[in-house]
């Protein structure tokens, strides 16, 4: 279980449960039809002792868990964490994008007990970033006879571990993220090489890819660093030492980088996206469209604020409204389903 939040909730759930876990990852996609095989048989032996099924994201693998926590009478959460809930056909992004997979997912909310987005905009939100797509996006326009109670559970993050270290370099911008030909452009770092094309005097920092993971033909700008990964615990390092954080994507549930950034102090310039304007409040800087020209005016605006004080303020906002006590809240949802 690779990513931090997936960690995160198991250990929440395994402080008072003991949790048999299932990791549907197909290392290839024709290996799908053998994990639904194998899925079917861990629950057959797992579900008839078990309290509840808790399946993380929608799609392929949430189907078999909820259907059999129906048949066996088991409550099934689902939690929803962004591409389970949408459509971008302009990028080929979101479970209801694909035929397919949108029916598993579909069939897997309908079967769900509880349903629970960790923002608000993933049940129903209006989307104007971008014409290209979708003016309405959720799992409530997808799914609409997906009737579960939907209760929202923000991630929370650790204001100790993500802290500013060290000094910011002056004019300095970050984004972390994986890069593939696709995510160049949901993620916005098409934008981000058209700012450092405009603005050679400053510094702009890519953690997740080189420049081999980019759309072929693409030039990198002179002033763009392309990091391929780093640790988790190695980012706090990164944050630090940069002024401004962007995210400025298409789509995104609720984005954990510009959370730990702005705990580190980061200015946050971000896309006015699901959880990102909530995020972000007074104390960073939204594009309203996806528009290279207004994102400069927006840079240009941020290089002149108070990135100081900003910063300060934006460290303040996430330990007070995404605190790590948070994710409790889905231990505090599980416990209840399992007494109903």
């Amino acid at each position: 279980m690779k990513s931090s939040f997936a960690r995160k909730d198991l250990e929440v759930l395994e402080s008072e449960f003991d949790v048999v876990r299932f990791e549907f990852i197909p290392r290839k996609k024709f290996l799908v039809p053998l994990l639904f095989v194998h899925q079917f048989f861990f629950l057959l032996f797992h579900l008839p002792t078990a309290k509840a099924t808790v399946t993380l994201f929608g799609g392929y693998h949430s189907f078999l868990p909820a259907l059999f926590s129906r048949l066996f009478n088991k409550p099934a959460i689902i939690v929803l964490g962004g591409s389970d809930c949408v459509s971008f056909p302009s990028i080929n992004y979101g479970n209801f994008n694909n035929a397919l997979q949108g029916a598993f997912t579909r069939w897997s909310l309908n079967f769900a007990t509880h349903i629970a987005p960790v923002d608000e905009s993933l049940k129903f939100t209006e989307y104007g970033y971008t014409d290209s797509d979708l003016p309405k996006q959720g799992y409530t326009v997808f799914c609409p006879k997906a009737t579960a109670p939907c209760t929202t559970i923000h991630f929370g993050y650790d204001s100790e571990l993500f802290q500013k270290k060290t000094d910011k370099n002056p004019g300095s911008f970050l984004t972390v993220g994986y890069l593939n030909p696709a995510n160049f452009y949901r993620k916005g770092v098409d934008l981000i090489f058209d700012q450092a094309i405009r603005r050679p005097e400053n510094t702009f920092t890519i953690i997740g890819g080189t420049k081999e993971d980019l759309p072929e033909g693409t030039s990198v700008p002179d002033n763009v660093n392309l990091i391929a990964s780093v640790t988790y615990d190695e980012l706090t390092a990164h944050y630090s030492t940069h002024q401004f954080y962007f995210q400025l994507s298409m789509m995104e549930g609720f984005p954990s980088a510009i959370c730990e950034a702005m705990l580190c102090e980061c200015v946050p310039i971000g896309s006015n996206v699901a959880a990102i304007p909530n995020i972000v409040g007074e104390t960073g800087f939204l594009l309203l469209k996806k528009d290279t020209n207004q994102l400069h005016e927006l840079v240009e605006k941020a290089l002149q604020s108070a990135v100081t004080e900003l910063g300060l303020e934006a460290r303040k906002r996430i330990m007070k409204r995404y605190p790590k006590e948070e994710r409790m809240k889905l231990l505090e949802l599980v416990k209840t389903e399992v007494k109903n």
